[in-house]
């Protein structure tokens, strides 16, 4: 797949007020998304994480898995720059490796992690690319291995679904005028997940209407004779 330069300069442009925007339209809650379930997850050798933007996951991650050695997937230079900034101040950058590409079109490793990290990222994603992308970023993981997935999701109460849908629509008109993001509403990221191999093991549902985080363990495949 060709690379988006009109996506690449739009985050390299967005990377140093990624967090203001954040904070204009959802506080902290952001963040607190991202980090809910850190304490749940088991310690783990390697670690692939898709489009954490400016790193502040990243960051995070490293101090808490000290011993895991870690790839960061992102079509940013911008954004990458900022998580090497990050990782360097806390010791770790020898243990992290940046990959520039767009994730679409990154040659997935096969059984090669024990935890896939995506925040806020699989938003991004239109039907097709979701059905095309999300296998090969779970086939990376080794049998019994964890996806840590934080994004917004559709609220179960009405007024809340209005409130998202409005929600929505300025989020991704905006990004799509700043970087050319294809998808034009939020794809229901439950009905995605429930496709795939994955048992949830922990959730936090309660964080903020729009969001969830949750670990999921990769079942691993049965074949019958």
């Amino acid at each position: 797949m060709k690379n988006n330069a009109k996506s690449v300069r739009g985050y390299d442009r967005l990377a140093k007020i990624y967090r203001g925007l954040e904070i204009c339209l959802f506080g902290n809650a952001l963040h607190r998304a991202r980090l809910a379930l850190l304490d749940q997850l088991p310690r783990v050798g390697r670690a692939l994480v898709l489009g954490d933007g400016t790193g502040r996951l990243l960051e995070q991650l490293c101090i808490t898995q000290p011993d895991c050695r870690i790839t960061s997937v992102d079509q940013s230079r911008q954004m990458l720059n900022q998580q090497r900034r990050r990782v360097e101040r806390i010791g770790a950058l020898h243990r992290v490796e940046f990959v520039q590409v767009d994730a679409r079109s990154y040659d997935v490793p096969e059984n090669r992690f024990d935890l896939v990290v995506a925040a806020f990222f699989l938003d991004c994603f239109t039907e097709d690319e979701l059905a095309a992308c999300l296998p090969r970023f779970l086939a990376s993981l080794r049998d019994d291995g964890t996806f840590y997935f934080v994004d917004f999701v559709w609220p179960s109460s009405t007024w809340r679904r209005r409130q998202a849908t409005a929600y929505q629509w300025l989020m991704h008109r905006f990004f799509r005028w700043q970087t050319g993001l294809p998808n034009r509403r939020l794809v229901d990221l439950n009905a995605v997940l429930a496709g795939q191999r994955l048992v949830l093991h922990h959730s936090a549902d309660r964080i903020h209407p729009m969001m969830a985080c949750r670990c999921y363990r990769l079942q691993p495949l049965v074949f019958s004779l």
